[in-house]
């Protein structure tokens, strides 16, 4: 029997944010029919991931749907995991590349003519998030083919846009609508066009389940 995928999540108050990362695991168990799929979450909402583990019996892939090594990666799963027989974490899902081929499908969606483009990533004081980060802004250039900037989500963000020369294009580096993407649309105001979060693309729902095969090799 093929382990049980957990997608753990971080979690987020929004109801939106929530109900697209509930429809990701669905396209992902849909996308893969047998397949045990279980979500659970790292803070915010419930189950959390010691939880889950605790439910399930038999061998467990767990996948991070999170974007950059940040605290939750390095520190927090591993040891929630350590000790626990038959439980294997996978990789986090960026910067790959087609996590960046996705935010480039929502941006071109967005259709906007811009004279500054930039990435908005969830800011994180670790060296090992800050370079995938990087890594993703350099990808998302390559993709595009025009000049990317990454914009920190933290301090003012209106201050922060206003600097930038207008028309500009927001790529959200963003797997689903939370607190962050409320913060850009309503900082952005009418200086330009934030593009939707990932949410569930078919290339999302492909990563996830690459990095479970991945895992179970």
């Amino acid at each position: 029997m093929d382990p049980t995928l957990l997608i753990a999540a971080h979690g987020t108050a929004s109801a939106t944010g929530l109900a697209t990362t509930r429809s990701l695991v669905d396209a992902v168990g849909a996308a893969r029919p047998g397949l045990r799929v279980e979500l659970c979450f790292l803070d915010v909402c419930d189950p959390r991931l010691p939880d889950a583990l605790d439910s399930l019996s038999g061998d467990v892939v767990v996948v991070p749907l999170l974007l950059s090594a940040g605290y939750h990666v390095t520190t927090d799963i591993p040891q929630v995991v350590a000790g626990r027989d038959g439980v294997v974490v996978a990789r986090h899902l960026g910067p790959d590349p087609l996590i960046v081929e996705a935010v480039a499908d929502r941006l071109r969606a967005a259709a906007v003519e811009a004279a500054t483009t930039v990435l908005a990533a969830v800011s994180s004081t670790r060296s090992s998030a800050q370079e995938e980060v990087e890594t993703a802004r350099s990808l998302l250039e390559a993709e595009v083919g025009r000049t990317v900037a990454v914009l920190p989500l933290t301090g003012d963000l209106v201050a922060a846009f206003a600097e930038l020369a207008e028309p500009i294009a927001v790529a959200p580096y963003l797997l689903a609508e939370g607190t962050f993407y409320d913060a850009l649309i309503g900082a952005v105001g009418t200086r330009g066009v934030v593009a939707p979060p990932i949410g569930v693309h078919p290339l999302l729902v492909r990563l996830v389940l690459d990095r479970y095969d991945e895992a179970v090799r």
